[in-house]
């Protein structure tokens, strides 16, 4: 199989109508995220996805021009717990009959399987309550095997490795995840944060799995 026939194959997992995501990459600084639909694609020639109306994003269409390189990532219908991803850039912007982003076949496609090791980076917020005392943090990366939390100094954290740990996440699209829970591996500690390893047990494999899914898809 040729290079351009796997990827080929591969952009055919995506199902017309597939909901995906999409983040323009504008500076190295700033990136622009929004929600779309997969319409097809042509092998060897090009990729189409509806533009949608700006929304909450007043500033989109500024920024949705000719050339602008963009990260594509959708579920995989049929292969739970895996999300298909590339990048690509905008050739065409196409008005009639609809809305529509024309993109260039990229060079490659990843297809990430969440079952496996795989860390993702993120700045989700948690909390947990310790002694009737409510902490916050950050969720530094996150896989389904475990995560790596940090909360600063000035909180007393009065658990040891072993122990179990209950920790939400409070941010309003994350609501459903109300009650994660771990065993703390280890926590080291520098001069302004504690960094607490937290290992998963096979029961939150599920919740993990599509906590991983949503922040792909965010």
């Amino acid at each position: 199989m040729t290079h351009d026939e796997e990827v080929t194959k591969s952009l055919s997992m995506l199902a017309s109508g597939s909901s995906i995501v999409v983040e323009l990459s504008l500076l190295s600084t700033k990136k622009i995220k929004f929600k779309s639909i997969f319409i097809g694609f042509l092998p060897n020639q090009f990729i189409l996805i509806q533009l949608p109306s700006p929304g909450k994003n007043p500033e989109l269409y500024t920024h949705v021009k000719q050339g602008v390189a963009c990260t594509i990532r959708s579920l995989v219908e049929g292969k739970e717990g895996s999300v298909i991803a590339f990048i690509t850039s905008i050739e065409l912007i196409i008005k009639i009959p609809t809305k529509m982003l024309v993109l260039n076949i990229p060079k490659q496609v990843a297809l990430q399987n969440l079952r496996k090791r795989t860390r993702i980076e993120t700045q989700l917020n948690f909390e947990t309550e310790i002694n009737q005392s409510t902490i916050k943090g950050i969720i530094m990366n996150i896989s389904i095997d475990g995560c790596l939390l940090k909360i600063t100094k000035d909180h007393v954290f009065e658990k040891v490795a072993g122990e179990k740990l209950f920790f939400s996440i409070p941010d309003k699209s994350f609501e459903e995840f109300t009650s994660i829970e771990g065993e703390i591996c280890n926590i080291k500690t520098t001069s302004k944060f504690h960094k607490i390893g937290v290992k998963f047990g096979m029961g939150s494999i599920e919740l993990i799995k599509n906590l991983l899914i949503k922040i792909l898809m965010s």
